[in-house]
């Protein structure tokens, strides 16, 4: 389902949603994301939070949030899936694909809402079609593929060139990563490009990664929690090889990423808290379809351009959702 059909669907049913019918029971709700808890620009449990309030939850009186954050590290989602299990919650959200599938191999019956997808759910076996899931998940898509095409075609009006020798940056721990992958290798493809894979799993790989890097043209880096919180780090090396970077989510550039393009997950956790409050209101989740972003955003840090010798047309500037100067 696209975000307009979904919203004409909210706006069409929501005045006869009750303000929380069971506001007195105290539901309880489970958050698993791969990220760093305390990280303000990458967390947007803030705004699942918020949202909720507006529709009449009360966190840490009509509802009580259990988090757990995985900071980067992947191989402990697992434990910390089981532990929010245990705590048999009345809904579960995820942030992404491994967050998802840590907590699908533990439940099948606990309802849980995923809110940036980045590949389709029907060919991991979460939902059975996109407009019915059919089973206890359902949520929101980051959008049509990875858009990596759309990518490098930003990065080559930036250039004033197409880009010839490209490497990708990815993290082989993410669920999503193969899939990932396999779109920005055919995005290169379809231009004529050399593209090379660059995998790291910990932080401490990061540094010999960019070691790999000389003689490149640019650089793509897939949308990975241990990318976001390393997202300072990552920027820096890449300023420091003259290399220039797009990346696939607003917080790396504004972590000093040069370019980035991709859904605007904000939205998907405002919308989310929709789902997971019609959930605790009695809505299967498998009657609840799954929306693909339709409303993507182009943040360009001109102070990384600058370092790195790039005018930035305004052509590109004028389109930009946010400039970062």
């Amino acid at each position: 389902m696209k975000r307009r059909a979904f919203l004409s669907l909210l706006g069409g049913s929501a005045a006869s949603w009750p303000m929380v019918t069971r506001a007195e029971a105290r539901a309880r709700l489970g958050y698993l994301s791969g990220g760093r808890k305390g990280d303000n620009a990458a967390n947007t449990i803030d705004v699942l939070r918020d949202s909720l309030r507006e529709l009449g939850w009360r966190p840490g009186e009509t509802i009580h949030i259990d988090d757990r954050w995985a900071a980067g590290d992947f191989a402990t989602l697992p434990r910390l899936a089981g532990e929010l299990v245990a705590l048999r919650p009345d809904v579960l959200v995820s942030t992404g694909t491994t967050e998802t599938r840590a907590l699908q191999t533990l439940t099948g019956t606990i309802p849980i809402v995923f809110m940036q997808l980045a590949v389709d759910p029907v060919s991991l076996g979460f939902v059975k079609t996109i407009a019915r899931p059919g089973g206890n998940i359902t949520g929101f898509m980051q959008g049509p593929h990875f858009l990596w095409g759309k990518r490098i075609e930003l990065l080559t009006e930036l250039l004033g060139r197409a880009p010839r020798r490209l490497a990708w940056l990815g993290n082989p721990g993410n669920a999503g990563s193969e899939a990932n992958w396999a779109d920005a290798r055919d995005a290169a493809a379809s231009i004529g490009a050399e593209l090379i894979r660059v995998d790291v799993s910990t932080a401490r790989e990061i540094d010999r990664a960019f070691g790999t890097l000389k003689g490149r043209d640019a650089l793509l880096v897939q949308f990975d929690f241990l990318f976001a919180v390393e997202r300072k780090r990552v920027a820096a090396l890449a300023a420091q090889q003259r290399l220039p970077a797009v990346y696939e989510n607003r917080m790396q550039a504004q972590g000093g990423g040069l370019m980035s393009y991709g859904g605007d997950l904000r939205e998907n956790y405002r919308q989310g808290a929709q789902y997971v409050h019609r959930i605790l209101n009695g809505t299967a989740p498998g009657d609840l379809p799954v929306v693909q972003a339709s409303r993507f955003e182009l943040v360009v840090n001109v102070r990384t351009a600058r370092t790195l010798g790039l005018p930035v047309p305004a052509s590109l500037l004028a389109r930009a959702d946010e400039v970062i100067e």
